[in-house]
Parts: C-alpha cells; sequence; structure tokens
C-alpha cells in the first residue's frame, strides 16, 4: 500500500486523505458579482480550478508537509477520491476487479440510508486490502462498522461553510459550518464554500457488520 508516512518519528502511516498543517491555504475570501449581478463568493485571486460542479470549493495544499491532522481530511484529496473512487486511505483505484464494485467502509455517524438499496456518505470509499488496516488503527471505525459493495455513487451535495459581505468587501464567516447544501437549488451555494463533497450510493450490497 503507498501510505504517506507523516513528517515526524512516528511509525503511524498516514491515510492518503488526512490533512497536514502545511497545507493549509489562507488565500481571503470576497464576494464577486456574476454575468447577472448576483452576489457570489470567490478567492481574491481566482484560479481556473477553485470551481467544481458549479460549487466553489475549498483551496487545499497537496504537499504533505507539517503534521498530519488526524480525523481531518484534505478537502482537494476527498473530492479526488469521491470524483475518482479512490482508497482514501492507499489513494489507489478502490474498485474490485473481480465484482466491479466499489468497496465502502461506514459506520452509522457518516452513512445515511435513503432507500432499500441506496445511501449517502461523505467519506469516500475503501479498497479491500486497505479494510485491515483502517479497521486496526482508525478509532471511528470500532463503532459497528459495516462494508457496502457499491454499484454507482453520483455528487449529490456538499458540506460547505457560509459566508456573508462584510463591509470592506471581503467575506466574513457565519459560523456555519459543514451545513450541507444540495449540488442545485440551494441559495446559499453563492454564499458558501465546499469542503467536502457527498455522494449517493446505488447498487449496494453489504458484505457485512460488526454488530
Amino acid at each position: 500500500m503507498k501510505l504517506q508516512q507523516p513528517g515526524d518519528a512516528s511509525t503511524m502511516p498516514v491515510p492518503y486523505i488526512t490533512a497536514y498543517s502545511g497545507e493549509t491555504d489562507p488565500s481571503p475570501l470576497v464576494f464577486t458579482k456574476n454575468h447577472l449581478g448576483a452576489l457570489r463568493l470567490a478567492y481574491e485571486h481566482q484560479r481556473d480550478d477553485d470551481r467544481r460542479l458549479g460549487v466553489l470549493r475549498a483551496r487545499a495544499g497537496q504537499s504533505r508537509e507539517g503534521q498530519p491532522i488526524w480525523g481531518s481530511p484534505n478537502a482537494r484529496r476527498q473530492w479526488e477520491c469521491m470524483e475518482d473512487l479512490l482508497c482514501q486511505v492507499c489513494g489507489c483505484p478502490a474498485t474490485d476487479d473481480r465484482s466491479g464494485k466499489v468497496p465502502w467502509l461506514v459506520t452509522d455517524d457518516v452513512f445515511r440510508r435513503t432507500g432499500i438499496d441506496c445511501g449517502q456518505t461523505a467519506t469516500p470509499p475503501t479498497c479491500l486490502d486497505c479494510m485491515p488496516l483502517a479497521l486496526s488503527l482508525c478509532p471511528h471505525l470500532r463503532d459497528a462498522p459495516a462494508v457496502y459493495m457499491v454499484g454507482k455513487a453520483t455528487p449529490v451535495s456538499v458540506l460547505a461553510h457560509v459566508y456573508t459581505p462584510a463591509g470592506d468587501g471581503y467575506a466574513a464567516f457565519t459560523g456555519e459550518h459543514n451545513v450541507e447544501l444540495p449540488l442545485s437549488g440551494s441559495d446559499l451555494l453563492s454564499y458558501s464554500v465546499a469542503h467536502r463533497i457527498v455522494v449517493s450510493m446505488s447498487e449496494i450490497t453489504p458484505i457485512w457488520r460488526v454488530a
């Protein structure tokens, strides 16, 4: 497994998705106007990759410098894992070659069932090879984890921080963080910066669940 190692003397493997202290991006946020004259949140110095799926996406460095921030995903790597179906532990393709489905390791606090064979989550997949390591090391997986094989995963919403215009033209954080907003039909999207993407999983089959 191609696990990243921390920069200190620790031997604890660091999952691919984990954020590092040296990857924080302090770029200021401002409000601009779109082609219709409506306010829209943006970075002061805009880049082509700032928006994804019509949403302002949080910037995050990819250097893996500094100390790992355990339990906190790097925003860009989280999106990459969700959209490209990569393993959050090793960063490699998670799809099982034999079944053609994607294994997902979740607990009740990160998985929302929406039907008999479908559900939603902001947690990326975990390949079958990395599951034993994840189960043995991740404290969040000690609470009744379940494994599903997933046929399809479609982005449906984001977890975002909400901002409001400040008097100086910049953006002020409202204090609302990790607000779930649908990718369409929400006026708050124009006032938010997305940190994680949520997918709707369908054609899911449970493999096992630890009671």
